[in-house]
């Protein structure tokens, strides 16, 4: 299936995954982000979407679904945080543990400075400096979603080389 082809076939449900994933995400960052990866899945069955009775049906069902896996995840991230929190005020910092976050910081600042540009400054902005969006977008003269699309990139080669790195690392 052709990128033309596609958009015809799935674009035309876009402003209802988006109000649908708004009023579960209660944000509109989120909800911007979920129909990209609604999107994403979708290309990526692009070739199996005719074997479904209704294209619109499964945008929706695919919306819901990262949805709920988004709120259960930042359930998940809040309750661990109040645990964190309780931590913190029952135990202070120890010198290893000061020494283990000041050594995560220099990680991600190296990752940072090993992409390359523009993914580099994307996310110096966005997750250094906490820019949304669309003051990025502003900044630097581009698409909000080329931005998404950098930055969600860049995070994946982050990751990947997180795990080259300590892939080799037994417990």
């Amino acid at each position: 299936m052709k990128s033309s082809e596609f958009k015809l076939l799935v674009m035309p449900y876009s402003s209802r995954l988006y109000r649908m994933a708004f009023r579960l995400m209660n944000s509109r960052e989120e909800a911007e982000d979920i129909v990209q990866e609604v999107y994403v899945k979708l290309w990526g069955m692009r070739n199996d979407l005719d074997k479904y009775n209704s294209i619109e049906a499964l945008c929706v069902r695919i919306t819901r679904n990262l949805c709920l896996d988004q709120l259960r995840r930042r359930k998940v991230n809040h309750d661990a945080m109040k645990a964190e929190k309780l931590k913190e005020e029952s135990y202070p910092e120890t010198p290893s543990e000061n020494l283990e976050r000041k050594e995560d910081a220099e990680l991600l600042l190296t990752l940072i400075s090993a992409l390359p540009e523009p993914q580099r400054s994307l996310v110096h902005l966005r997750h250094l400096e906490g820019k949304e969006y669309e003051e990025i977008a502003e900044m630097v003269n581009m698409n909000v979603n080329a931005i998404r699309v950098s930055i969600s990139r860049a995070r994946k080669q982050m990751r990947a080389l997180i795990e080259k790195q300590y892939s080799s690392w037994r417990v």
